[in-house]
């Protein structure tokens, strides 16, 4: 007569046979057991800061494009003002980089007319991204400081390992996308958020991977 603790163990090791096949054939265990939450409604942020037009004007020349790095009071891109009753020559203001990073955006072309705090360049810490993912309401609750993620970027193809590092439900995510903040240079808090996901910031590690803010994510945080 078989024991109780025999039963048990041939149970367990009948079910892995059938784990395997439904991996096999495309079933993620993980999933099945409830071991993390999933979502495709992520994608990759950091510290971003705008360009902006000093006066209203015309665009004469643009000296950086996307994926240049530049350096604190870098000049971007020169205006032309018309003269004004009491001057006989334009102004020539200068668009000036407010921070250390990469341009990552553009918002202009030469010939372009532009008024006073205009964005013209969007500038990103490539140093330092990370990842807003939405996390369904009915699953926040199982998500917690610490926990183990993999972020897939999608333009990549690729996944890389992360974990939660902050819990936002207060964050709008879309201005952190963009690069283009409703109020100031720096775009890492906002108003309040448009859809039924809770904001949830993953820190991951992507090496040297061409990873910009932007770039589309699905994530799944382990939760068990």
């Amino acid at each position: 007569m078989l024991s109780r603790k025999r039963i048990i163990l041939y149970a367990c090791i009948s079910l892995v046979p059938l784990i395997a096949a439904l991996w096999i054939a495309g079933f993620d265990p993980n999933y099945v057991l409830g071991n993390y939450v999933t979502t495709s409604d992520a994608y990759v942020t950091g510290n971003l800061s705008q360009a902006s037009a000093p006066a209203s004007g015309e665009v004469t020349q643009l000296l950086t494009s996307i994926g240049d790095p530049v350096h604190p009071g870098q000049v971007l891109a020169y205006l032309a003002v018309p003269p004004q009753s009491n001057r006989e020559l334009p102004l020539v203001p200068q668009v000036r980089s407010p921070a250390p990073g990469t341009v990552v955006h553009l918002f202009v072309l030469v010939g372009q007319m532009v008024s006073a705090g205009q964005p013209v360049a969007t500038i990103a810490d490539l140093r330092q991204l990370w990842v807003v993912a939405s996390v369904d309401e009915s699953s926040f609750a199982y998500v917690h400081l610490g926990q183990r993620a993999d972020v897939t970027v999608t333009a990549l193809n690729q996944t890389f390992p992360g974990r939660v590092s902050q819990l936002m439900p207060d964050l709008q995510s879309e201005g952190a996308r963009t690069g283009v903040p409703s109020t100031g240079a720096n775009v890492a808090s906002g108003a309040p958020r448009a859809s039924n996901g809770i904001p949830v910031r993953i820190d991951f590690d992507y090496g040297d991977a061409l990873v910009y803010p932007g770039m589309s994510a699905t994530v799944s945080i382990y939760i068990r």
